[in-house]
């Protein structure tokens, strides 16, 4: 296999999970090979088979799981890498910072297999190499790595985009079209990585585009007004969802209004579009914010939401230590939360700076997740000080009548929200869906992709 194509079709995902097992099944997860109609459990099973079976650890430090599975696709490949070190669970071995997992459909494993062994053994045979990769700046730069290795960059030139699938260029000219036809106010893309928006159809147009990519896109020269890019992990979700998620960014940073229309281009992961919706951002938009029709909400800043419901999604699709987990932040209102809770453990943020509580700092995310399986909520004051965790929730039972299916934890959610100007954000642990309280309603669902749905 040429090395450029791998270097394409290469995902790069920043692990932060200490063991094999969590490891793996974020990358497994961030394959997302549910969307494409492949099991979650399946490719884990396959992969720890594998494991069983043979090592996967090829050097010091670098390890290549891999799988082949009942899948109609090609091959997806995720080079995980770890600052940390990840405990490969094997005596006296180091800990493991670059982990290259690459996915085989059952159809093509006989000549995609071997050959992606070879090419991965190829490109990071150096150990050198594997170490200016470990210590990279982040993602952007890990890739920028990788292309100049394979000849794709050369010292202080400019990136080559990679070559973008046929189909999301099609998508997009019809989107464009179908922006002047509607009068929509916005454009939005939701993929994986930048380098899969086809740039050439949007330049030759003047309206406003928003990109909203699951990874850290590359720094590629977007020679366009009026584009505007967020991260935000949406791999999880179904195509709809995605595009929610993505008003609601945009919307935070008042790149759209409520009232017209935005043209939505969406797909099931991955690098492929496959989906366009005309949506209204207005619901949605006062339920989590605010607005005129919206009545006693605490004000919460919207980036304490976006940054709550960012690590909801996280945890869905994570889980912890190979388990999934369920969670609930209540954000806003604290004092009155407070008045309807005890703590059914010690509070772990007790007698902490602000600065060191503030749900804004990412490096709060993993202490974050590391208390989300204790039993209770999160009590976030409405500017992101973190005040409690395995906080016990004990308001008066809500009027409302919650969907069939939904526990005691979003049952908890409503109760809250229904007494106090707080919102609540819940993480099934059984279906990893993410739901959002006001008032005691539901104000917005963010559903985990079905192999059927992507």
């Amino acid at each position: 296999m040429d090395l450029t194509e791998l270097v394409n079709e290469m995902q790069i995902v920043e692990l932060t999970a200490k063991t094999r097992p969590t490891a793996i099944r974020a990358l497994a997860q961030a394959a997302n090979l549910e969307g494409a109609g492949a099991s979650l459990d399946d490719l884990l099973a396959a992969i720890e088979e594998r494991e069983a079976t043979a090592q996967t650890i090829v050097d010091e430090g670098f390890a290549i799981p891999h799988a082949i599975v009942d899948w109609d696709g090609g091959f997806r490949l995720l080079l995980g890498r770890s600052r940390a070190g990840v405990d490969y669970g094997i005596a006296g071995a180091p800990r493991v910072h670059l982990i290259a997992l690459f996915v085989v459909g059952r159809r093509r494993q006989k000549d995609l297999h071997l050959e992606l062994l070879a090419a991965l053994a190829e490109l990071l045979e150096s150990a050198e190499f594997r170490k200016e990769l470990t210590d990279a700046r982040d993602t952007r730069a890990i890739e920028q790595l990788l292309r100049t290795r394979v000849g794709m960059v050369s010292e202080g030139q400019p990136r080559r985009t990679p070559k973008v699938p046929r189909i999301n260029t099609i998508l997009v000219r019809q989107a464009i079209e179908l922006v002047e036809v509607v009068s929509a106010q916005a454009l939005l893309v939701a993929v994986n990585k930048v380098a899969s928006v086809p740039w050439e159809p949007l330049k030759a147009w003047q309206g406003r585009v928003i990109v909203i990519t699951a990874v850290a896109g590359e720094e590629l020269a977007i020679d366009r007004p009026d584009t505007h890019l967020f991260d935000v992990p949406h791999t999880p979700l179904t195509r709809m969802d995605r595009a929610n998620l993505g008003l609601l960014l945009a919307s935070s940073e008042r790149l759209l209004s409520g009232e017209s229309n935005v043209v939505c281009v969406t797909g099931p992961g991955g690098r492929r579009l496959d989906s366009l919706t005309v949506t209204k951002p207005e619901s949605h938009l006062e339920a989590m914010f605010g607005g005129k029709t919206t009545k006693r909400s605490a004000n919460i800043r919207p980036p304490v939401i976006l940054r709550a419901l960012s690590l909801a999604i996280e945890l869905a699709a994570e889980g912890r230590e190979g388990h999934a987990v369920g969670a609930m932040f209540v954000i806003g209102d604290s004092r009155q939360v407070l008045r309807h809770a005890h703590q059914l453990v010690l509070n772990p943020f007790h007698g902490f700076s602000r600065t060191l509580r503030s749900l804004l700092d990412p490096s709060l995310g993993e202490t974050i997740k590391e208390f989300a399986h204790l039993d209770g909520a999160f009590v976030v004051q409405a500017d992101g000080i973190v005040l409690s965790a395995g906080t016990y929730l004990v308001p008066k039972a809500a009027s409302t009548r919650l969907p069939s299916g939904l526990g005691t934890r979003h049952q908890a959610a409503a109760a809250i929200t229904a007494q106090t100007k707080a919102m609540a954000i819940a993480v099934s642990q059984s279906t990893g869906n993410v739901t959002v309280f006001r008032h005691g309603q539901i104000v917005l669902k963010l559903e985990r992709a079905t192999p059927r749905d992507g």
